[in-house]
């Protein structure tokens, strides 16, 4: 319980210092940038699976 509230701590301290915020950005940034095209494909296909889904629901209530 101790060691658990002093590494608590020690990650608390360390997020108020600036200079870490500013590092975590940079590191957030790079990852945004690096997974970007990845994200892009998942959302055109997640994109195209529901085009493709409203008009077979939309086939399926129109034809009756």
């Amino acid at each position: 319980m101790l060691i658990r509230k002093l590494v608590i701590n020690a990650l608390v301290m360390a997020a108020r210092n600036p200079a870490v915020q500013r590092k975590a950005g940079e590191a957030a940034g790079k990852a945004l940038t690096q997974a970007r095209p990845g994200l892009m494909r998942a959302s055109r296909r997640a994109g195209e699976l529901t085009r493709r889904a409203h008009d077979k629901f939309r086939n399926l209530t129109d034809g009756s």
